[in-house]
């Protein structure tokens, strides 16, 4: 028999049990709405959409437990529900509605300088988005990422997370999407301190600037009735984002240009140049954008002035090239002035160079300079200044236009203060500023960084790439990287350059650079450097390249129709293989095949000595060019013969 205590302790503790159970909350409606369970400090939930769990997490895990449970303390219109900690910290809901379907979720806090919500990483659910980094896979929710400030980086330095390109935004599977307001101090972690989640947190430390109250606020969008996870990605992009209103260089998008940096690296000059150029038409590259001249051409770095000794007539240089039939040349430029440049003075009088924030001008330092100024581009005066420089140096020579390399935070100085703008967007407004400011050069430009700069009709360029096969920033990577900038709304996406960079001991293989250039056949604009004809005693290599060349000219009309519809539509260039069918869960994990507006599958061979592949064509009728053969999706083709010199691609019926 049970004893009297034993008895009144079983009735308490189901007391309690049925107190903490009553903490259920829903809000919403029932096509909408979260239902939410609060333990002592945090709050479980699921999302629900048209009956389905389409995300669960949990919301508050910073909230210490001496700020006690949370209370729910709503004003009439504030918000649909609203939890309070104390004076710590308040919560505030929004259920999904209006023509969006978005909910909103907000956190404020005066004291508490962490807050802290995860997101479960679904079994079947499948997430892409956020940021450029080294290690780039498609989709994302394999990854492992320990938690970092989420801010435009370069990804080669020690310590750097992230690449140049990253927005706010992620998109699933089930139909959710996700938009942090950039004003939140935002770090990101996946799979790492939470296993199986991935974290929004927001923290009150470097390298954002100090604010009297941390807030961390998102909104999630839910597909509506009869709505694909596309639909909402497509809806969902055109409200947080602004489309181009036209397209880049319809030149560049078709043919190759050419850059002296993998060939030559920083032992550039006149003669260097001119002999490229030359070689380039001997082989029978004669079908051309442009030449880049890259690294180590200026005075000194900044100077904005042509090195005489290494470029003695340049009037005679751009002469040569012209009647080579190259037209066009561009050079590489940077937001950095280094200390010993007469520029660097003339700057500092005219405080053009980024603040702290007891307002000083800073130095910095990056890879070309330990000591240097870089260029403010939230003043408008500085940026007048910057422009003009570079327009007399085309005026002066007959350069066309720029390549702009870096503008990430990683070469910003600690504590800086803007000249104009929000402080509480810092650092990520500094690349904003800088990729707005140089936009003004016109659609020939790349630059390698971007944040919220979608609406610009310029090139966003890949971060340099390793000469190696894998997705450690090698040939790998170049799919995942392309649909990552195209989901985040960058169409119009340059690939780092065919083969890699050859740094130190790496240089691309007769094999490896082959498959390189057919990775990039059927992407928005493609660059060459280390010379296809050199190195191969058999001649294979070229003859491949030309071939990719010849391919990529011919349906030159479909790459210009890709690059219209961005602007009529928001779709990509470049799209995953679930666009073309959204419900279709074979499509949610390929992460080496494209297609090139909805008509052309590329399906390259990214993998070392591989002589086939297997390929997935999703539902349609599909045309082999090469033999007009034509095959009905959905369907594998298992073990696809690919030797060396064959790009597999089919074009949609």
């Amino acid at each position: 028999m049970l004893s009297r205590k034993l008895i009144t302790a079983i009735y308490l503790a189901l007391t309690i049990f049925s107190i903490e159970a009553a903490q259920q909350r829903i809000v919403g409606s029932p096509d909408a709405r979260f239902v939410i369970n609060s333990d002592a400090n945090s709050f479980e939930y699921i999302l629900e959409a048209n009956g389905k769990t389409v995300l669960k997490g949990q919301l508050g895990l910073a909230v210490p437990s001496v700020a006690g449970r949370a209370t729910e303390t709503c004003e009439s219109g504030e918000s649909d529900a609203c939890f309070e900690y104390g004076d710590y910290a308040r919560l505030y809901l929004t259920a999904p509605k209006g023509e969006s379907n978005c909910a909103t979720v907000e956190w404020y806090s005066n004291f508490g300088r962490r807050l802290e919500d995860c997101f479960d990483l679904l079994s079947g659910v499948h997430w892409y988005g956020g940021g450029e980094t080294k290690v780039q896979t498609w989709p994302i929710e394999t990854e492992k990422r320990d938690e970092a400030p989420f801010v435009a980086g370069d990804f080669l330095q020690p310590n750097v997370q992230f690449g140049g390109l990253l927005d706010t935004y992620w998109i699933s599977t089930s139909g959710v999407a996700i938009h942090v307001q950039e004003d939140s101090p935002l770090f990101t972690s996946w799979n790492t301190t939470h296993p199986n989640q991935f974290c929004f947190v927001a923290q009150d430390r470097a390298p954002y600037v100090e604010r009297d109250a941390v807030r961390l606020k998102y909104d999630i969008c839910v597909p509506k009735a009869g709505e694909t996870f596309k639909d909402v990605h497509l809806r969902s992009l055109k409200k947080y984002y602004t489309l181009p209103t036209e397209i880049p260089d319809e030149t560049m998008i078709v043919y190759p240009f050419w850059s002296t940096w993998a060939e030559y690296k920083a032992d550039i000059n006149q003669t260097l140049v001119v002999q490229m150029a030359k070689r380039l038409i001997e082989e029978g590259y004669t079908t051309n954008s442009h030449i880049q001249i890259d690294d180590n051409w200026e005075t000194c770095y900044g100077e904005a002035e042509f090195n005489s000794n290494k470029f003695p007539d340049l009037p005679g240089m751009m002469r040569e090239l012209g009647e080579l039939g190259i037209n066009r040349t561009t050079v590489w430029v940077h937001p950095f002035i280094n200390f010993n440049c007469p520029s660097f003075q003339t700057a500092f009088d005219k405080e053009y160079f980024v603040k702290d924030v007891r307002n000083k001008q800073t130095i910095t330092w990056w890879w070309e300079g330990q000591n240097s100024g870089l260029i403010d581009f939230t003043n408008p005066e500085a940026v007048n200044w910057y422009r003009a420089r570079l327009q007399k140096l085309q005026t002066d020579t007959g350069i066309t236009s720029f390549k702009f390399d870096a503008g990430e935070s990683t070469w910003l100085p600690p504590s800086v203060k803007p000249a104009n703008g929000d402080v509480n967007l810092l650092p990520n407004l500094m690349s904003t500023k800088y990729v707005e400011s140089v936009a003004a050069f016109g659609g020939m430009i790349e630059t390698r960084t971007g944040h919220r700069n979608q609406n610009l009709a310029i090139f966003l360029r890949m971060l340099d790439k390793d000469s190696r096969w894998g997705y450690d920033n090698g040939l790998k990577s170049m799919i995942p990287s392309l649909l990552l900038f195209s989901i985040l709304g960058y169409s119009f996406v340059l690939p780092d350059m065919i083969g890699g960079n050859a740094y130190g001991s790496e240089s691309p293989s007769n094999e490896m650079y082959i498959r390189w250039a057919q990775v990039n056949v059927f992407m928005p604009s493609w660059q060459f450097s280390v010379l296809p004809w050199d190195r191969d005693p058999t001649g294979l290599r070229d003859r491949a390249v030309k071939e990719a060349v010849e391919l990529r000219i011919s349906y030159a009309s479909k790459f210009l129709e890709a690059a219209r519809q961005t602007v009529e539509d928001g779709s990509p260039m470049n799209r995953p293989m679930w666009w073309v069918d959204p419900e279709d869960p074979e499509t949610y994990t390929i992460d080496d095949q494209f297609m090139l507006g909805d008509d052309i599958l590329a399906a390259p061979v990214t993998t070392e000595g591989a002589l086939s592949r297997d390929i997935y064509l999703p539902k349609g009728t599909w045309l082999l060019p090469s033999n007009n053969l034509t095959f009905t999706g959905p369907q594998w083709l298992r073990s696809w013969p690919a030797p060396v010199d064959y790009l597999p691609f089919f074009v949609r019926q």
